[in-house]
């Protein structure tokens, strides 16, 4: 009879203590995320919906997120996404140069392509134009080809090649400049962003994958909880 209530009571302690352990134990899972939460399985955590309210911190060097649709995980740490994927999971969209790694969740550099030109052969100098301080001779540059002045100048095609626009790095006040096809630029579609012009499709909310097509931004997938618009142009959130 004793022996039985002792049996007794250690069972009853033991279900006390998995009753506790278990009612402490940390849930996960899609149920264990709030309302403005997502479940993030790649990673097993939950997710900010649209991103996280203050800026992230910048990847490191050697690492990069998709711009339309991640952000830098610092606990995570690699590119996680500010919304769900879509339906069909399509790998997220780098920037050029750079290519989407799943197994590393991160967009690495490209790698470089040999590039082994064979040298030209040197030119021949024709009569009466021989090189060094003969008139008209080799080595001398009397059209300015090839060379670039210090100073800023105002139209952007005295800066690029033709058919490419030069804009500003870092403020209208910086005098750096790059040049790049407006009607391919993912972040300078159309125009400089730079000086107001021109739109920069990787900040279109709730994109996925984007492209710029003739200047124009187009959307081509919306995350998870987003419907493209008719003209393919924004995300509408459901």
């Amino acid at each position: 009879m004793a022996f039985s209530f002792r049996l007794g009571a250690c069972l009853a302690i033991l279900a006390a203590l998995l009753h506790v352990t278990v009612a402490t134990a940390p849930k996960t899972g899609p149920s264990s995320c709030q309302k403005t939460e997502f479940w993030y399985k790649d990673a097993g955590c939950c997710l900010p919906s649209g991103g996280p309210p203050k800026p992230p911190p910048p990847p490191p060097s050697d690492s990069d997120c998709p711009p339309t649709s991640h952000y830098w995980g610092q606990k995570q740490g690699c590119c996680v996404p500010r919304n769900p994927a879509p339906p069909n999971n399509p790998p997220p969209q780098c920037r050029k140069g750079w290519q989407w790694v799943p197994a590393l969740r991160k967009c690495t550099h490209e790698p470089t392509k040999p590039n082994n030109p064979k040298p030209a052969p040197s030119p021949k100098p024709k009569p009466g134009h021989g090189g060094g301080s003969g008139g008209g001779g080799y080595g001398h540059n009397h059209g300015g080809y090839g060379r670039r002045s210090t100073s800023m100048k105002s139209r952007s095609d005295s800066l690029c090649p033709q058919g490419l626009d030069a804009c500003h790095i870092g403020g209208l006040g910086s005098r750096e400049y790059e040049c790049i096809d407006a009607s391919t630029d993912l972040e300078s579609c159309g125009g400089c962003t730079s000086t107001g012009q021109g739109q920069d499709c990787t900040a279109i909310r709730g994109a996925w994958n984007v492209g710029c097509e003739a200047g124009r931004c187009a959307i081509y997938t919306c995350a998870g909880g987003y419907r493209l618009s008719n003209d393919r142009s924004s995300c509408i959130h459901l």
